[in-house]
């Protein structure tokens, strides 16, 4: 009986490991990705000419 509750353990412990990593994994690679070259979002906005832009002209 002590033996089955110590790998019921170990086996939840493992489990457990197991999500935290792939949890980790996850939100590394959406950050990574979150912003790359090819993201709109990733460059300053435009003004009609092109240039950077920080909204109305003065």
């Amino acid at each position: 009986m002590a033996q089955q509750r110590e790998s019921r353990q170990q086996t939840a412990e493992r489990e457990r490991r197991e999500q935290d990593t792939e949890r980790g994994r996850d939100w590394a690679d959406e950050a990574a990705q979150a912003r790359t070259a090819d993201d709109p979002r990733a460059m300053a906005p435009r003004d009609a000419a092109g240039r950077p832009s920080q909204g109305r002209p003065l």
